[in-house]
């Protein structure tokens, strides 16, 4: 699955250098893929099998994938290029099927406990 998201993004990198729409300064976008990106062959996400099948969900479902290093914000490079190969080229309805089944992975940490009352002693 890595190979494949690293074909789909390089393929959607040249798509969009085609049409003019790379390096566009967007402080939500990050330019270029870092070293750890998904789309980046030899990297720990790239090889690892849940940051795949979250990846393909969200860009098949059109989801922004943040970047993970480092945790800014911006969207991944990687995910923009994939994203605009697979509105020019839609993946099969099987695999779009199984994809929408595909629950995403709960987040590294978890999150933050909400205000409320603090419990009473007996």
């Amino acid at each position: 699955m890595g190979r494949s998201a690293a074909r789909l993004a390089d393929l959607g990198r040249k798509r969009l250098e085609a049409a003019g729409l790379t390096d566009l300064g967007l402080a939500t976008l990050r330019d270029a893929m870092c070293k750890t990106c998904a789309c980046q062959p030899g990297s720990v996400p790239n090889g690892c099998l849940q940051t795949q099948m979250d990846f393909l969900k969200a860009v098949a479902e059109g989801r922004p994938f943040l970047c993970h290093a480092p945790q800014d914000g911006r969207i991944c490079a990687g995910w923009a290029g994939a994203r605009a190969e697979i509105v020019a080229n839609p993946l099969p309805a099987p695999v779009v099927a199984m994809l929408a089944k595909h629950q995403y992975s709960p987040p590294d940490e978890a999150p933050a406990p909400t205000p409320g009352p603090s419990p009473t002693k007996a």
